[in-house]
């Protein structure tokens, strides 16, 4: 197993810079029923296969997402990701970590999602 040495980009894909609020809603992957209210984001950085997003509370609309990670095939996020224009398109994602920042943000924590492709129905 390799290690990374700290401060190492350990990403495939470059990630843009990014700063716009979104509203992340937690699904049952299978179902696709809601498991939460939408709660408050904001897009870090993104890229073609993921991006991160900060965010005030672990607790998404009634949901925390530690669910989310010891079970990541039950649980896809979705979000409208705003394009050029003034158009959205919605984006579903699993989540693959959680962190905090250590100094003091109105959105402390961080969340890394992997973009994932839906079957149309």
């Amino acid at each position: 197993m390799r290690r990374w040495p700290l401060g190492a980009e350990r990403r495939a894909e470059i990630r843009a810079d990014a700063d716009f609020a979104v509203e992340l809603l937690v699904r049952e992957a299978v179902s696709g029923k809601p498991l939460s209210t939408p709660c408050p984001a904001q897009v870090v950085n993104i890229s073609r296969s993921g991006c991160c997003l900060a965010l005030r509370r672990l607790d998404c609309g009634g949901f925390h997402l530690h669910r989310c990670l010891q079970a990541p095939q039950d649980y896809l996020l979705e979000f409208n990701l705003p394009l050029p224009g003034g158009d959205a398109r919605l984006v579903t994602a699993e989540l693959r970590w959680l962190n905090r920042e250590p100094d003091d943000h109105a959105m402390p924590f961080r969340a890394g999602l992997a973009l994932v492709k839906r079957p149309r129905a």
